[in-house]
């Protein structure tokens, strides 16, 4: 659970970061510094998302994903996709969008990309 050489860092070191800029927060009541790290960092926007709803692609509350199984080997990777499994239905995926006016979902990654060294934004 190491980051690499410095371009990338993990949830649980940026969730510490994030927390230490809160205290800053509470104290001097200046909430800017904490919420533009994390939705600089931390978000994924939009343009960097070529399947989301921006760019054409639609999301069903039916039919949410497709199934991909796991594997024992990396050398059996990237693991095909398998529309006929069904993976049920998005239980939240209309409350989030009548919420948020935007099918896109606001998720935070496990890897932090931090200066987009690997180009995904």
């Amino acid at each position: 659970e190491a980051p690499d050489y410095g371009h990338e860092t993990t949830s649980e070191a940026y969730s510490y970061w994030a927390w230490l800029e809160t205290m800053y927060g509470f104290i001097t009541e200046d909430w800017d510094l904490p919420f533009s790290h994390v939705r600089q960092h931390g978000g994924v926007h939009h343009s960097d998302e070529p399947g989301s709803a921006h760019h054409g692609e639609r999301v069903y509350p039916n039919s949410p994903a497709q199934f991909a199984p796991e594997f024992d080997l990396p050398s059996q990777y990237p693991t095909p996709l398998n529309p006929s499994i069904s993976v049920g239905q998005d239980p939240i995926g209309a409350e989030l969008r009548a919420t948020y006016g935007t099918p896109e979902i606001y998720g935070m990654h496990w890897l932090l990309d931090v200066d987009n060294w690997y180009g995904f934004g």
